[in-house]
């Protein structure tokens, strides 16, 4: 058991090494430039973004998406709105930390070691009752960017998991997430791009802490621009749980307008499109497909039998997105949730669990 543990913590220095050594490498000495601005020289865009977009439909202006899912281990997953957390579109970090060369008055202002991104919390629930377990989640995470270091990220997350029953197992209360993720984006030139994440957490119902209730998360993706609608995505995503250890990630992202989007990309699909759009926001529906669920250690009855506990699911989602000119951005979601499945390392308990709806909101800001 100790073994493992430091095996385990040994591959957390080493890949956050790993990713702090690249970012550093391809860190520039120079004032990045915002992307917003206009072609008449105007620095304003009315929908404040976070990201600079590589790829955007033909003489049309820049559009912010967000992920539906921040990762996929998340919400259920370990994070299921966590563990995978493919972006909808090739994207670049692009947060202004500084002013450009051509405004520069004192170019040797200071840059802070660390600046926040942005916040995000969410809300989901799945309605259970005796034999169908029901499962309230709560999830915080904050995203801050290192400014000395160019397209590198750090996030913190804590979520728990209200579980209500089954009957049938004994299962804990609650289930808890922690974790702190390193992400690494990198263009290469201007058809290639790719990132790195590594995510070590602690996913237990703070009952059972050991080597076994230690995960590490993470994914390797590419990008691959094509032509200005069509872009290509392919790498893996390692889980690290029970059932699945690593999910290959695979598939394309095409715009038919500037107001809508397909991500054919497994595991998660998704269609997008834009239902309004003002000074003040814009509205966008989606369609998405979303595999959920996660593994926790967990402490088993009175006899206090240590175990492990793994939900798994698949989703059918609809979802109304809402982006406001102070950088709000609000998501709220509807959906059907079907073959589930608990399981146990032990297999004392596994069963499956029948149908339910879901119901989430999300706030970022």
């Amino acid at each position: 058991m100790l073994i493992q543990s430091y095996r385990t913590v040994v591959l957390m220095l080493a890949l956050g090494a790993f990713l702090f050594w690249g970012a550093i490498d391809s860190c520039s000495a120079q004032n990045r430039k915002t992307i917003f601005d206009d072609p008449d020289g105007s620095e304003y865009s009315p929908l404040p973004q976070r990201h600079q977009t590589i790829f955007m439909p033909r003489d049309e202006s820049p559009i912010q998406q967000t992920s539906q899912s921040p990762q996929v281990p998340d919400v259920l997953d370990a994070e299921s709105k966590a563990a995978l957390g493919i972006p909808p579109q090739l994207l670049k970090e692009d947060q202004v930390w500084g002013a450009t060369d051509e405004e520069c008055v004192d170019c040797e202002t200071f840059v802070p070691m660390l600046a926040h991104k942005s916040a995000t919390g969410s809300v989901t629930w799945l309605p259970g009752n005796d034999d169908n377990l029901g499962i309230f989640t709560l999830y915080l995470s904050e995203t801050v960017d290192l400014p000395r270091l160019d397209g590198f990220t750090i996030t913190p997350r804590f979520g728990v998991h209200y579980l209500d029953g089954p009957e049938r197992t004994d299962l804990p209360a609650r289930v808890y997430d922690t974790s702190v993720s390193f992400r690494w984006f990198n263009k290469v030139n201007e058809k290639w791009s790719y990132e790195l994440e590594v995510a070590p957490g602690v996913y237990s119902d703070f009952k059972n802490v050991t080597s076994d209730s230690l995960r590490i998360t993470g994914k390797g993706l590419a990008y691959y621009v094509h032509s200005r609608a069509k872009q290509f995505v392919m790498g893996v995503v390692y889980l690290d749980r029970e059932d699945i250890m690593m999910l290959p990630a695979a598939g394309m992202i095409m715009w038919f307008s500037e107001g809508s989007r397909l991500e054919l990309i497994f595991p998660k699909p998704k269609f997008t499109y834009r239902l309004e759009k003002d000074e003040h926001l814009e509205r966008w529906a989606y369609v998405a497909g979303e595999f959920g669920g996660g593994s926790w250690a967990i402490r088993r009855g009175k006899k206090g039998v240590d175990d492990i506990a793994t939900y798994s699911d698949l989703r059918l989602i609809g979802g109304l997105e809402t982006k406001h000119t102070n950088g709000k951005i609000s998501q709220l979601e509807v959906g059907f949730v079907f073959n589930r499945r608990l399981e146990y390392q032990s297999n004392k308990g596994n069963y499956d669990i029948s149908p339910t709806a879901m119901l989430r909101y999300q706030l970022t800001f």
